[in-house]
């Protein structure tokens, strides 16, 4: 049997390639297992070209695994003329209304995402869905509740945290004096960051000033009206000294983030799964995130999930601060979250028994 895996864009570092590189080794342990992209950034995988691709899906005897998070035209065009079985790998698509005020080609191809998805689901009818999380298996409404099954998706921060940190920015945030807060994504409507802004805010009206939140994560140039937003909104609240935007960096210099930051605060309206979540639980990092779509799936039980009450999170990094006994909690039921749910090995056998048991394919 030959195993193709396909998504628009395969990149090194995001969620989704990630996600693929580790199937794609899974699968090659037995099987032939290749990648068809129109975007190739990942050099690990081996990709094929448009004759192999056409003999592959020509096999009924053959397995497509077709990744969907964004709108895809060709894609869809490939998936409707395949004689091989499917599997829909589902990352979910973010609402486009997130978009509207900001860019309009990201409001199109989100509205065409999600109207793509709807489509799959009622035109491929013998497909199987492997959706990373519950709220995403929700998400597919028109297709056979029978043939979704949830397997999250996988993470390498077990690989790359075993990496030297960067010792002079690890020693600046463990020696501070101020509280440190971190969040990690791209900088997207959908992520939260007015929100969050709106908690220093609150923090710093009620508590004190001496706290700072980082945001890691690449600007969009796309979404230039967002920045001016955010920005505008940092300086009308005199939060200039209490922000810093790092940007994309290197896993040593996230190590040190995660490592030697005092909390993880999440404020996004909607994800998928949210990787960056189970990062900072495999670091330890206690979390205080927000009520919305599948963070509080993912973040697990006993941990901090608040409603829209901006002075509740402010409130939270207080008492959690000062309270050494809940802090530990925090992070001791963190760890065991991801341990017990989303380590490496624990994906891999559950990947490995769905396809045993649904697909009928041993790997």
């Amino acid at each position: 049997m030959k195993i193709l895996l396909m998504h628009q864009t395969v990149a090194k570092h995001d969620a989704i390639g990630n996600d693929i590189e580790a199937m794609y080794k899974i699968l090659n342990q037995k099987h032939d297992c290749k990648v068809f992209a129109q975007n190739k950034f990942n050099d690990k995988l081996i990709y094929i070209d448009e004759d192999e691709l056409n003999e592959i899906i020509n096999d009924k005897n053959n397995l497509v695994i077709y990744h969907h998070s964004v709108y895809w035209e060709y894609g869809e065009k490939i998936l409707k003329k395949t004689k091989s079985k499917i599997i829909l790998r589902y990352h979910n698509i973010t609402p486009p209304e997130f978009f509207k005020p900001y860019n309009q080609f990201h409001f199109e191809q989100c509205e065409k995402g999600r109207k793509q998805t709807t489509r799959l689901a009622s035109d491929l009818t013998s497909a199987f869905w492997l959706a990373a999380s519950l709220y995403n298996a929700e998400d597919i409404r028109s297709a056979d509740k029978d043939r979704i099954v949830i397997c999250p998706p996988f993470n390498k921060v077990e690989e790359w945290a075993v990496g030297i940190p960067d010792e002079e920015i690890l020693k600046s945030l463990l020696y501070s004096k101020e509280i440190n807060l971190l969040f990690v994504g791209r900088v997207a409507p959908n992520k939260g960051h007015l929100f969050l802004i709106d908690v220093l805010h609150s923090y710093c009206i009620n508590f004190d000033s001496n706290i700072k939140l980082r945001i890691i994560g690449k600007f969009d140039s796309g979404l230039s009206g967002y920045e001016q937003k955010i920005r505008e909104k940092i300086n009308s609240l005199g939060l200039e000294k209490n922000i810093e935007f790092i940007g994309e960096i290197n896993d040593s210099i996230l190590t040190s983030y995660y490592l030697g930051s005092d909390f993880f605060v999440c404020a996004s309206e909607h994800e998928g799964f949210c990787v960056p979540i189970i990062e900072a639980q495999y670091f330890q990092l206690p979390i205080i995130a927000r009520n919305s779509s599948a963070v509080p799936e993912t973040i697990g039980a006993n941990q901090v999930v608040l409603d829209e009450d901006i002075k509740k999170y402010a409130a939270a990094i207080n008492i959690l601060y000062n309270n050494d006994c809940y802090y530990s909690y925090l992070r001791e039921n963190g760890v065991k979250n991801y341990k017990d749910r989303f380590s490496y090995d624990r994906i891999s056998k559950q990947f490995i028994n769905i396809f045993r048991e649904k697909i009928g394919v041993e790997l």
